[in-house]
C-alpha cells in the first residue's frame, strides 16, 4: 500500500508539475505573435489488479485551434489585405488629382482658356501672347509632372509586386521545409505555432486553401487550383516580362508564332472563328479580339463582333496600343506558315503578368483579371494584397492614364486644328513639322504611322507666298494632289502619303517653296527674296503634321510647346489671313476657335477606342470623381471585410488566445495539485516509518 501511494503521489507531481510549466508558458507567451494557447489532458493510469489505480498521466497537450474557423479567416484577411492595399495606392492616387488647392489641372487649364480669350480681345497686344505662354507652359508642366508621378506610382507598385512573390516563395519554401519537421516530430507544438503563422502570412498575399493531415503536415492550394506545398515539395510563382503565346488546336498546322509591339494594361486575347490560311490573302483565317482575357469581344456600334485577318507583319493590326502580327518559325516557311483552325487562340501580355511555375518546365498565367463587373476572376488570383496591387495598376491607374493621355491628345489636336487655321503677323521663311510618320510612301489616314491620322479628312489645304522686299502677295493657292479635281477637296487620306504632300507642294509651289521629308517630318523652306504662310487647311494635316501649331506632342507624358513661339511670342497666331491672303489688323479669329474650345463638347477618345463627348474641363472632373468613387468603395470594402476578418478572430482567439485570468487560475490550481501531491508522500512516509517501528 505504502508503494502505491508513493506511485500514486509521485505521478501526481510529475504530472502538475507539467501542467504548472505549460501553463506558465502559456502566460509568459501571451503577446506572442502567432502562439496558441496550450492544454493539458489528464488521465488515470489504470491497473487489472484490484487496485482502484496507480495514479495519473498527461495524456496530451492539446493546441486551442480550430482548422474550419481558421480556413474561413485566411480566406477573410486575403480579401482585407486585397482591399487595404488597393485603398492605400488609390488615396495615393486621389491625392495626386486634388484639386482642392486651385493649382491642380482644372483650374490651369480654365486659365489656359482665359488666356486665349484675352488674346483674341487684344490681338495685337504682345503682352497678352506672352502671358498666354505662360499659362500654357504652366498647363504643360503640370500635366507632365502629373504623368510621371502616375508612373512613379506603377513603379512602386511594380518594384512591391516582385518583393511579395519572393515573399511568397519564401514562404512557400518554408512550409515545405516544415512539412516533414512535423511528420516526424508531432508533438513539436510550436512547429504548428510556424506552421500556421506561416499560412496566415501567406494568406495575406494571395488566397490560398490548406488540407490539415492527420500527422500535422499540409497542402496548400491556391483558390484558383494551383498547387503550391505538397510535403516537402514548394511551387513557384514569378513576375516576368511581357510575353505571347499560342493555344492550338490539334488539327492547326500553324507552324509560326505571335508577335507584339507595344504595351497595354489589357490581357489580349485572339481566337480564331474561320479557319483558313495566315498570309492575309483570300482564304486568310479570321480572328476575333478580347481585351479581357477572352471574357468579351470588340464589338462594332451595332453589337457585332469585329473580326480581322490573319497576316504578317505587312498586315498587322494594331490594338489597345499594341501591333500584333504572326510569323513562320525559323526556316519553317513564309510569314505564318500552316494554317489556323477553328478555336486555336493567342494570348498576347503586353505588360508584366504573374505566372505559377509547376516543379517541370510548365508554366500558368495567374494574372489578376477583373469581370465586366469590375471583379476579380476566381480562376486568377483574386484577393491578398498581389490582388490588390494588380487591380490598382491594371483596372485602375491604367484607365486614369488613358484618359489622362485621351483628355491631353484631344487638347493638343483640337488646339492646334484651331490654332493652324491663323497665321502671325510675321511671315515664315521654313516651317518645320513636329509629328513624324513611320512610312513616307504610306497613306497618311491609315498606315503612315502618325500619330493622329485618325483626325485627317478630306479636304484642302491652302498656302500664301509673298514678296519678301515688297510684302505684296505671290501665290495663294490650295494644294494640287490632282489636276483633274482643279484643287477641290484634293487631299485623300486614305489615298495620300507624305511623299504626295510633298509633291503636291513643289508642283503647286514651284519655284517658291521647296517641300522635303527629314526623319519622317515635313519640312518647308521659302525659296530666296519669298516668304509664306499658312491659309486655311480643311484637311487636318497642319494639325496632325506638326505645322503651324501651338502645341507638341500627343500624350500626358510628352506634351510640350512649339520652341518656335517660345523663342518668338510674336509669331503666335491670333488671327487669320483674309481671301485676298492679307492679315487684317484686330484679326482675333484663331484665338476665339481656340478660346470656344473651353465649352465645346469634343469627342474624346482613348487608347482602348472608348468614346465620351465631353468638355475638357468636365472630362477631367469626371476622372477626378472616379478616383474619388474608386478610393472611398475600396475604403469601404476594406472595413467590410475587416469586420467579418475581426469577427472570426475572435472566435479563434477564444480558442487559442491566452487568457491571463484563466491561466492564473489554472496556476492556482496546478499549485494545490502539487501542493496535495507533496502531503501524500509525506503522509505515507509518516506511515511507513509507524509500520517499521511496529515491527
Amino acid at each position: 500500500m505504502g508503494d502505491n501511494l508513493l506511485s500514486i503521489a509521485t505521478t501526481s507531481l510529475t504530472a502538475s508539475q507539467y501542467a504548472l510549466s505549460v501553463t506558465s508558458n502559456n502566460i509568459a507567451n501571451a503577446d506572442t505573435v502567432g502562439y496558441v494557447r496550450r492544454t493539458v489532458t489528464f488521465g488515470e493510469i489504470t491497473s487489472d489488479s484490484w487496485l482502484s489505480g496507480l495514479g495519473v498521466d498527461v495524456e496530451s497537450v492539446q493546441r486551442g485551434f480550430d482548422a474550419f474557423l481558421e480556413g474561413n479567416y485566411l480566406d477573410k484577411r486575403s480579401d482585407v489585405a486585397l482591399w487595404d492595399t488597393a485603398e492605400s495606392y488609390l488615396e495615393s492616387l486621389e491625392n495626386l488629382l486634388d484639386q482642392s488647392d486651385g493649382t491642380g489641372v482644372n483650374d490651369i487649364l480654365a486659365e489656359y482658356f482665359a488666356a486665349w480669350e484675352d488674346l483674341a480681345a487684344s490681338p495685337d497686344d504682345e503682352s497678352a501672347r506672352t502671358a498666354l505662354l505662360g499659362i500654357a507652359e504652366e498647363l504643360a508642366a503640370e500635366l507632365v509632372d502629373l504623368d510621371a508621378s502616375l508612373n512613379e506610382l506603377a513603379q512602386r507598385m511594380d518594384q512591391e509586386i516582385t518583393d511579395q512573390v519572393e515573399e511568397v516563395n519564401s514562404i512557400l519554401e518554408q512550409l515545405a521545409t516544415l512539412n516533414p519537421r512535423i511528420a516526424a516530430n508531432q508533438d513539436n507544438l510550436e512547429l504548428l505555432d510556424t506552421r500556421d503563422q506561416l499560412l496566415r502570412e501567406l494568406s495575406d498575399y494571395l488566397e490560398v486553401s490548406v488540407t490539415y493531415a492527420s500527422d500535422g503536415t499540409v497542402m496548400v492550394v491556391s483558390e484558383s487550383g494551383q498547387a503550391l506545398v505538397s510535403q516537402n515539395v514548394a511551387y513557384s510563382l514569378s513576375y516576368d516580362t511581357a510575353k505571347a503565346w499560342a493555344s492550338l488546336n490539334a488539327d492547326s498546322t500553324f507552324e509560326g508564332q505571335i508577335n507584339f509591339a507595344g504595351a497595354s494594361s489589357s490581357e489580349i486575347v485572339l481566337e480564331v472563328v474561320t479557319a483558313g490560311t495566315v498570309d492575309g490573302a483570300a482564304g486568310a483565317a479570321q480572328l476575333r479580339i478580347s481585351l479581357d482575357g477572352g471574357q468579351t469581344w470588340l464589338a462594332d456600334d451595332d453589337g457585332n463582333t469585329l473580326l480581322f485577318t490573319a497576316d504578317g507583319e505587312d498586315g498587322a493590326i494594331t490594338v489597345d496600343g499594341v501591333t500584333i502580327w504572326l510569323s513562320a518559325e525559323g526556316d519553317s516557311g513564309t510569314d505564318g506558315a500552316g494554317s489556323l483552325a477553328v478555336g486555336d487562340s493567342f494570348t498576347v501580355m503586353a505588360k508584366k503578368g504573374l505566372y505559377w511555375h509547376s516543379t517541370t518546365s510548365g508554366s500558368e498565367n495567374i494574372t489578376p483579371l477583373a469581370d465586366a463587373e469590375s471583379g476579380l476572376v476566381t480562376d486568377r488570383v483574386s484577393s491578398g494584397s498581389l490582388a490588390g496591387l494588380f487591380y490598382v495598376r491594371d483596372e485602375c491607374l491604367a484607365s486614369y492614364q488613358e484618359d489622362l493621355d485621351a483628355l491631353v491628345s484631344t487638347l493638343v489636336y483640337e488646339t492646334n486644328y484651331a490654332y493652324s487655321q491663323g497665321a502671325s503677323p510675321d511671315n515664315l521663311a521654313a516651317a518645320s513639322g513636329t509629328y513624324a510618320v513611320d512610312d513616307a510612301a504610306g497613306a497618311l489616314g491609315s498606315n503612315a504611322g502618325l500619330v493622329f491620322q485618325g483626325e485627317l479628312a478630306v479636304g484642302n489645304l491652302s498656302l500664301a507666298v509673298y514678296d519678301t522686299a515688297t510684302g505684296d502677295l505671290v501665290n495663294l493657292s490650295a494644294l494640287d494632289f490632282d489636276a483633274a479635281t482643279a484643287g477641290i477637296q484634293s487631299f485623300d487620306p486614305t489615298v495620300h502619303s507624305l511623299e504626295d504632300v510633298v509633291d503636291a507642294i513643289n508642283t503647286t509651289f514651284s519655284g517658291q517653296i521647296t517641300a522635303s521629308i527629314e526623319n519622317g517630318t515635313l519640312i518647308l523652306t521659302a525659296a530666296d527674296g519669298m516668304e509664306f504662310a499658312f491659309a486655311g487647311d480643311s484637311t487636318g494635316l497642319l494639325a496632325a503634321l506638326g505645322l503651324n501649331t501651338f502645341f507638341t506632342g500627343s500624350t500626358a507624358g510628352d506634351l510640350g510647346l512649339n520652341p518656335e513661339l517660345l523663342a518668338d511670342p510674336s509669331q503666335i497666331n491670333a488671327g487669320a489671313l483674309d481671301a485676298s491672303g492679307a492679315l487684317t489688323a484686330g484679326s482675333n479669329s484663331a484665338a476665339q476657335a481656340v478660346a470656344a474650345l473651353a465649352d465645346t463638347e469634343l469627342s474624346i477618345t482613348r487608347a482602348d477606342g472608348r468614346t465620351t463627348t465631353s468638355t475638357l474641363q468636365d472630362y477631367f472632373n469626371t476622372l477626378v470623381s472616379q478616383v474619388g468613387a474608386d478610393s472611398a468603395g475600396a475604403q469601404t470594402l476594406a472595413t467590410y471585410s475587416q469586420t467579418l476578418a475581426d469577427d472570426l478572430a475572435d472566435q479563434q482567439e477564444q480558442l487559442s488566445g491566452v487568457n491571463l485570468d484563466e491561466e492564473l487560475v489554472l496556476l492556482e490550481k496546478y499549485q494545490r495539485a502539487y501542493e496535495a501531491a507533496s502531503k501524500i508522500i509525506t503522509v505515507s512516509n509518516e506511515m511507513f516509518e509507524t509500520v517499521i517501528g511496529l515491527i
